[in-house]
């Protein structure tokens, strides 16, 4: 009796720790074919024309998450504005899961959010005003896609295809295990090939399309179907982020404040953002005197700490508020 009442006890214990919170995130490495991807760097499409691109961004929402045989978590208010600049390297939540089998998403503003006034939404998140801009106008929408670049006789032609339109929101499923690094998280990787973006585009012409169902919307289905394949591994900056700053956070955890220590850096971080495990903004430019931050009015929980230099995200910490 004894041996079986000890055995169901760790029976529960075992579920309980495989079903444990997992912080779930979702990468994205930027490719020109196999190479990594830079701008200006010269690559070629399938029609054997060169070319190299100036601006790629795009938005990303109606995020599932595909675990545990074939259950589905949906993000429905979690929007991620993906950039050539930087890889993509986004905190999902922290979810009750125990294995990732793969992501469901598309590219660009789902209606009716893709056509409401981003004049409401807060300074500093996705869709709010960008530069440049990510914003068509309001019957329009949001720009899904912008990618430009140059081409022909010493890459003197210009081309852009701004894909958007209620109509040209793809979805699209990638089935990717999940990568648990430690015993807390799990990363969703994938790569973007931007040379599979213009499979099939004449790009010799300079197309100059915006939200024509033209070479914009060839452009958007290439998204759809040819552009991300599942990642190798994590983006190799997952692993140093911030470590070029050497920021630190202590006391953590903590009750009312936080102090940085930025190391030998030149430059300080310009931005600090506290986000929930969501990836909800709860606070903006909170350094106070003394590189300290004022956490007291924060309920007690598990936050990031996102640092920003020029706009781009260079190193992420995680706190526990008590």
């Amino acid at each position: 009796m004894k041996k079986s009442i000890l055995l169901t006890i760790a029976l529960i214990f075992a579920i309980t720790i495989s079903n444990a919170q997992k912080n779930v995130y979702f990468t994205i490495t930027h490719k020109l074919n196999t190479a990594d991807f830079a701008f200006n760097e010269v690559a070629q499409n399938d029609l054997l024309q060169d070319f190299k691109i100036t601006r790629v961004d795009y938005y990303i929402s109606g995020i599932k998450i595909i675990h545990d045989g074939g259950m589905e978590i949906g993000l429905p208010t979690k929007y991620i504005l993906a950039k050539g600049s930087a890889p993509v390297i986004e905190l999902l939540g922290n979810f009750n899961v125990t294995n990732v089998e793969g992501i469901k998403f598309s590219i660009g503003v789902e209606s009716p959010t893709n056509n409401s006034d981003p004049t409401l939404q807060i300074t500093g998140t996705p869709l709010s005003f960008q530069s440049p801009s990510m914003h068509w106008g309001w019957s329009s929408g949001y720009r899904f896609l912008a990618l430009e670049g140059k081409t022909g006789t010493e890459f003197a032609t210009r081309f852009e295809m701004h894909g958007l339109g209620n109509a040209n929101y793809f979805n699209q499923t990638k089935m990717v295990a999940g990568m648990l690094v430690g015993t807390d998280d799990i990363y969703i990787n994938l790569d973007a090939d931007y040379t599979q973006a213009l499979k099939g585009i004449n790009i010799s012409t300079g197309p100059i399309d915006h939200g024509v169902n033209a070479t914009d919307l060839t452009a958007l289905q290439n998204f759809r179907d040819r552009v991300f394949s599942p990642g190798a591994g994590i983006p190799s900056s997952i692993n140093n982020i911030g470590d070029e700053f050497n920021v630190s956070i202590y006391p953590n955890p903590t009750a009312d404040k936080l102090f940085i220590d930025f190391g030998s850096n030149e430059n300080n971080a310009d931005k600090i953002v506290i986000t929930d495990l969501a990836g909800k903004i709860i606070k903006e430019n909170t350094l106070l005197a003394n590189n300290e931050i004022n956490v007291s009015n924060i309920a007690k929980g598990v936050y990031v700490v996102k640092f920003y230099t020029r706009s781009l995200n260079v190193a992420n910490r995680k706190i526990v508020v008590q």
